[in-house]
């Protein structure tokens, strides 16, 4: 039997679907007729978000000097957009979060998800684009399609990871040959149906192939090259059998060299900690 991206993600459709609030602020955010205050009135609805989005913009992830007690002070400090990445992230982080699997530590899948989601706002940061967090959010979702594949194809799946490890062989390369698609196109295809920014559907779905992007080029080659990172952090830390090459055309478009890359890997060690804690281990608070 032949499957495809669209397949898989529709067989999950409901038991991975996003909460309304995120569903609501992405909207409202593409919508020019809803003010920043009409979406903090929207997030104030929801206390267990509203408590969670305060402690993450008072946690050192941001470092403000100033304690930030509202949604309306959030927004006005973070932005909206900002705050709209920050709530997506979390709600797919819970989404997952108790989601069982047998294939994967989830613990070590989401310390390599963000290890590349705390390196691609920093490349980002270096790079002087407009919102870092959007970066953040697709280098914390980059891998979401793995978890989609490992339920629906179990056996395939295990098949393949398996074939990597006895072989030395790259993952989604494998994934093509014996699935038919890769985990890139399925979390790109996830992120398409739950209505998400294109910019995000792009990076994610070709973070491993920045070059055949659709539209979001950059995007894709900073989470491309912020993958590479996060695996070179902590090889056996990663999910990824074998790490995939860098792909050095993503990193001369990006103009940046090894040096400025060591340094931000320097930088992302020291965050990643206190970034971890306050996106997973306290998501529940």
């Amino acid at each position: 039997m032949s499957f495809k991206p669209r397949d898989l993600v529709n067989a999950v459709n409901g038991l991975v679907s996003l909460p309304e609030l995120a569903i609501n602020v992405n909207r409202m955010s593409a919508d020019a007729r809803f003010s920043a205050a009409d979406i903090g009135q929207s997030i104030a609805q929801d206390p267990a978000m509203t408590a969670r989005l305060l402690k993450i913009a008072n946690s050192p992830y941001f470092g403000f000097p100033s304690k930030i007690e509202t949604v309306a002070r959030a927004i006005t400090v973070i932005g909206t957009a900002q705050l709209r990445d920050l709530i997506t992230a979390t709600s797919v982080v819970d989404v997952f979060k108790e989601l069982p699997n047998e294939l994967i530590s989830m613990e070590t899948f989401w310390r390599h998800s963000v290890r590349c989601a705390v390196i691609a706002r920093s490349l980002a940061a270096y790079l002087h684009e407009p919102n870092v967090e959007t970066f953040f959010t697709a280098g914390l979702l980059h891998d979401i399609g793995y978890l989609v594949l490992y339920r629906e194809l179990p056996e395939l799946s295990k098949q393949t990871l398996e074939h990597c490890r006895d072989n030395r062989e790259i993952v989604f390369i494998v994934e093509q040959e014996i699935i038919g698609f890769d985990h890139a196109a399925v979390g790109g295809e996830l992120l398409r149906a739950w209505n998400l920014p294109e910019i995000l559907v792009d990076a994610i779905e070709y973070h491993h192939t920045p070059g055949l992007a659709k539209k979001f080029h950059r995007e894709a080659d900073i989470i491309h090259v912020a993958n590479f990172l996060a695996n070179t952090m902590s090889a056996n830390a990663s999910h990824d059998a074998d790490t995939p090459a860098l792909d050095n055309a993503a990193l001369h478009r990006l103009n940046v060299n090894d040096d400025t890359l060591m340094k931000i890997l320097k930088g992302a060690e020291e965050q990643f900690n206190q970034t971890m804690n306050v996106m997973i281990h306290n998501t529940a608070a």
